[in-house]
């Protein structure tokens, strides 16, 4: 599912000659938008007329201008893509469907026509578009109510509070002394610390809940049967012993499908932090779905780039990040598309390769091969553990790779000395893996570059040493990046 799946087909292409706009520095010729959106030049004008309305209320701070051939777009620096995206979200019919079907459970024809003031016909039509994209997270509205399993209820509704909602408007909404102190409460009762940003996270998880525990005849079908792996798990068992002590104090009957739903959202995202996970990794069944995907991922990623081992922060981190990705593809469906999927991919090729992006795919068809029966290309919540995954990958290169240590030996007058290789040092920091710093004879390094051939080479130990022909020459340039390539294999 998509942001742009709340709001309408003319309004998709105006929030996408933003988007152009930012991507190419601000201006764009008449023609190449009218060839990127694929549109006629009436509809351009409709909309380049339609935003200039829209966008009257950010009081100058958004301007766009069109003398004919470009299209230009200055913007305050107080202000962002984001909410100009917020401007079009908030008058969104559809996302106000959903609200009101959170705050009400339920609503009829005649109620929801007055409320949102269009036809019964505009509503039908309205409801058929959002179900064609709940359908991944295998929810849909029918009979004025939302309809499927509790767990994807909850985790759709936090999906859409967290990223297509005012997610400041809704916490402000619901203040709530009772959710801190559960809160407060849950953190002693499992032993564990919430910052303040999961804290955020697991308020706005808790609303959503608190709002739905008591609906009669939750279904949970799917849960119950993933769940019969963890029924001993040590984690499972203290939510579950908190959940029922929590309500019973106000009168709020529970059965083990609501740990059941908390446990699956607190390994699923980032609530605990890392040293918390690992004392419950230590304790948990190697053999479950989760721990044991993690193992297979883990050693199949270490084997890939031929790492005798891991240093050990760095293997609790991954271990860390692959429990959440392995437990969203094994409890949850579908996601919310936050990021430009094709635009991220293409970026992360022209960072880390093709390679890396393929060798993601293939850790991603390995884990859901065995967690969850999800195909397709469009399946949004593939999409985002995909790019989960080439983030893993591209961390722990980073992480592993050897820094080449770069010193600078130039033989000249001093002040030149001192400027040439500060311009020196400036060019090469951009590589990847290279320290570069001015020639320490008190240090060791891997490479020395100089300008003059050295009387003694002795003097510069085994660093292999490179004498410049013309400082800061492209033909230098390519020679030194050859050379540290070498040296990092």
């Amino acid at each position: 599912m998509k942001i742009e799946h709340f709001l309408e087909k003319n309004e998709v292409r105006e929030i996408t000659i933003f988007n152009q706009l930012v991507l190419n520095g601000g201006t764009l010729s008449y023609g190449k938008m009218l060839n990127h959106l694929g549109v006629s030049k009436a509809s351009l004008e409709n909309d380049l007329s339609s935003i200039a309305v829209r966008i009257e209320g950010f009081d100058q701070k958004v301007q766009l201008q069109y003398d004919g051939q470009t299209i230009g777009l200055s913007m305050s620096d107080d202000l962002s893509l984001q909410q100009i995206y917020r401007l079009y979200l908030d008058q969104s019919i559809k996302l106000q469907i959903i609200t009101f079907l959170f705050k009400h459970q339920e609503f009829s024809i005649t109620q929801l026509t007055q409320k949102l003031a269009i036809s019964e016909s505009s509503l039908f039509r309205k409801i058929k578009e959002l179900n064609s994209h709940l359908k991944e997270f295998g929810i849909k509205i029918r009979n004025g109510q939302m309809q499927g399993e509790e767990l994807q209820i909850r985790y759709f509704y936090f999906q859409f509070y967290c990223y297509i909602e005012n997610k400041v408007t809704f916490l402000a909404e619901h203040p709530n002394d009772r959710l801190t102190q559960m809160i407060d409460a849950m953190e002693k009762f499992l032993n564990v610390t919430i910052t303040p940003e999961n804290r955020e996270r697991l308020t706005i998880w808790l609303i959503i809940s608190n709002a739905r525990v008591s609906i009669i005849d939750k279904q949970a079908k799917r849960l119950r049967t993933q769940m019969k792996a963890y029924r001993k798990d040590p984690f499972f068992h203290k939510i579950q012993v908190f959940v029922l002590r929590y309500f019973s104090r106000y009168s709020i009957e529970v059965d083990e499908v609501e740990s059941m739903i908390h446990f699956a959202f607190l390994l699923a995202f980032p609530v605990l932090t890392e040293p918390d996970f690992h004392e419950y990794r230590l304790l948990r069944d190697r053999h479950a779905p989760i721990a044991s995907m993690d193992t297979l991922i883990a050693e199949t990623i270490i084997n890939h780039f031929k790492y005798r081992r891991l240093p050990y922060m760095l293997e609790r981190d991954m271990s860390y990040h692959l429990t959440h990705i392995h437990t969203r593809l094994y409890f949850f469906q579908g996601d919310i598309e936050i990021y430009e999927y094709e635009g991220i991919i293409a970026k992360e090729k022209q960072i880390v390769g093709t390679n890396v992006v393929s060798f993601a795919r293939t850790l991603l068809k390995t884990s859901t091969k065995t967690l969850a029966d999800k195909t397709g290309e469009n399946n949004s919540l593939l999409k985002m553990e995909l790019l989960k995954y080439i983030s893993l990958l591209v961390l722990i290169t980073f992480k592993m790779a050897s820094v080449i240590q770069v010193g600078i030996d130039l033989k000249m007058d001093g002040l030149y000395k001192e400027t040439l290789g500060e311009l020196l040092i400036l060019k090469l920091k951009p590589i990847k893996g290279v320290r570069v710093e001015h020639y320490d004879p008190t240090k060791i390094y891997d490479l020395v570059l100089t300008n003059e051939e050295p009387k003694d080479q002795a003097n510069y130990d085994d660093a292999r040493i490179y004498i410049l022909s013309e400082i800061l020459s492209s033909f230098d340039m390519v020679n030194i990046q050859r050379i540290i390539q070498e040296l990092n294999k």
